[in-house]
């Protein structure tokens, strides 16, 4: 149970509730079903008789965490509700458990990571958690390492993924570094241990790391307010800005949304980094300080840029966040490779 959430048990039904009204979480049991969508018109018509929705897309995933089948299966809504609606739908031998997400678009945004800590923390009855305490690993013998290939490579071709990279590490040592596959579908080019795969948000710990860095050189503290390291930061709540210390651009607990479709469709690859501040500076929190995790790629990108802004003062943020990140992460680490291009 989430910080805040109630709960209401009704027979089969567990209903909880966030502090907004407009949005539920119900966990229903279901006995008998013949298949995933049977077991979810079943749990709605117990949680709501006649209030199920239009059906949309069902996706299968992996049966774990002791669960024998699972599917997840999202629900038809008009732009105009603005609402969100989907069900997740585990088995155990022959018996369904179906977790019912219903709600506002805004409250879901904003209690995601809630929502996500509920349905994931599901267990059937029983169910033991697998534990390698005590157990001895196994080393990457050749034959292990050419068995994980396989797994990769089988597991890309099901998938219809081109080509992956692949590091393995054992006791500190590199025992194996390349890939499978191809770098292009329907091309020749394999992938190898040089081959350059987009970045995305491993840039994030990037550049808490960058962050870490400072404090360690005394030149930045984690508890200094952001406006003393970069006095142009400015949220959309003056309260907040006071509020933000470095720490908290990396933490997703400032209340601010993700803001992610205006940061996507507004910039290009000619877009100053600095539109990362102006962005922020309209951006009011959802939520209370501390609140909510809310993922925020605005809040990370800012600790990046402000960190670099203390390496290369008279630099472009942008131009100052590729320079900091070569000399202080990528070339100690070896990372030759690697490039913000």
């Amino acid at each position: 149970m989430p910080e805040g959430w109630t709960k209401h048990i009704a027979g089969p039904v567990a209903k909880l509730d966030p502090p907004e009204t407009d949005t539920h979480v119900a966990i229903v049991d279901v006995d008998q079903a013949a298949d995933s969508r049977s077991a979810v018109e079943a749990a709605w018509n117990i949680y709501r008789p006649g209030g199920s929705r239009s059906f949309k897309l069902l996706t299968a995933r992996p049966p774990r965490d002791g669960w024998d089948e699972q599917a997840v299966i999202d629900y038809e809504t008009s732009p105009a509700e603005h609402r969100r609606a989907y069900s997740v739908a585990r088995r155990k031998r022959t018996t369904w458990t179906v977790a019912i997400i219903d709600g506002s678009e805004s409250t879901l945004e904003k209690r995601a990571a809630a929502v996500d800590l509920i349905v994931a923390s599901l267990r059937p009855a029983g169910f033991v958690r697998e534990s390698f305490a005590g157990r001895n690993p196994h080393r990457l013998t050749s034959a292990r390492v050419t068995a994980l290939l396989d797994f990769v490579r089988q597991s890309a071709n099901e998938l219809g993924v081109p080509g992956v990279g692949v590091a393995l590490i054992d006791h500190g040592r590199i025992v194996y570094e390349g890939g499978v596959g191809t770098r292009e579908m329907g091309k020749a080019g394999p992938v190898d241990a040089h081959t350059l795969f987009m970045i995305a948000s491993n840039t994030k710990s990037m550049s808490t790391l960058l962050l870490a860095k400072l404090v360690d050189e005394g030149k930045l503290r984690w508890n200094e307010p952001v406006v003393e390291a970069y006095p142009s930061f400015r949220l959309g709540s003056q309260a907040t800005t006071r509020e933000v210390l470095i720490r908290h651009l990396v933490c997703a607990c400032t209340g601010l949304p993700s803001k992610d479709f205006e940061w996507s469709f507004t910039t290009t690859a000619t877009t100053p980094a600095s539109q990362t501040f102006k962005l922020l500076a309209d951006t009011k929190p959802t939520s209370a300080f501390g609140e909510v995790f809310q993922y925020s790629n605005l809040m990370a990108a800012a600790a990046g840029y402000i960190a670099a802004h203390l390496v290369y003062p008279e630099r472009e943020v942008g131009a100052a966040y590729d320079a900091a990140m070569q000399e202080k992460i990528f070339d100690p680490l070896g990372m030759h490779d690697t490039t913000l291009s």
